[in-house]
């Protein structure tokens, strides 16, 4: 269930940033209108937890172009977990038993690509004028190590992240953000009868951390 209600806020994302013809911002005074066409963005996070907050821990470096009423956004991740919060073992996949992985870390960097909205939805609810949010959503391209077992896999996913920013300063803004990931990895065929399922596993995990920004 968790999984789906994500699925659903990823695809409402990308419709947001695909429908851009469809005013979103909320105030239009001049001082609110984004003036400036590039954004680079830093975000370190954890896991979500707090008292285990260190067995997921990742950042995720992005730099975005303004084009018209929308981001083209490009990302870069890396993250280092336990692996049960990164993914669920597939013993054909890993050959590896759910006892041998317990507290193992694994490795997942990705490549994306995809588009956001910068929105002001949250001008109306707080009694601030210097607010504002970045909903993206990626295309990704994933690798994923599992160092215990010494297997690699990649593949195709995709990446959610929505951030609430303060602006300090024209070119400055910093805040909280939500990163979802999910994707479905492969490693290589070791013998002609081995299925795709037999030698997949999904990534799913969900992060939470700061926003720092810097626009140009």
């Amino acid at each position: 269930m968790k999984i789906h209600i994500l699925l659903m806020l990823s695809v409402f994302l990308l419709s947001s940033a695909i429908y851009a013809g469809e005013e979103l911002i909320v105030r239009s005074e001049t001082e609110f209108i984004p003036t400036h066409e590039n954004r680079f963005t830093l975000m370190p996070g954890v896991n979500p937890s707090m008292q285990k907050a260190g067995d997921i821990t990742n950042i995720n470096l992005s730099y975005a172009k303004k084009m018209e009423d929308y981001w083209l956004d490009f990302t870069f991740g890396y993250t280092s977990g336990i692996f049960g919060k990164l993914t669920t073992n597939n013993a054909t996949a890993t050959t590896m038993t759910d006892d041998q992985l317990t507290d193992t870390k694994s490795n997942h960097t990705q490549l994306g690509i995809g588009v956001g909205r910068e929105t002001r939805y949250s001008q109306t609810l707080l009694p601030f004028t210097d607010i504002y949010e970045m909903m993206t959503a990626d295309l990704t391209y994933n690798l994923f190590k599992e160092p215990t077992g010494g297997k690699s896999f990649s593949g195709p996913g995709m990446l959610a992240k929505f951030s609430v920013y303060k602006k300090f300063s024209e070119y400055f803004s910093a805040g909280t953000q939500f990163t979802y990931n999910l994707a479905v990895v492969k490693r290589s065929q070791e013998d002609d009868t081995e299925t795709s399922s037999a030698r997949s596993l999904t990534i799913s995990y969900l992060t939470i951390g700061f926003d720092l920004s810097w626009s140009l």
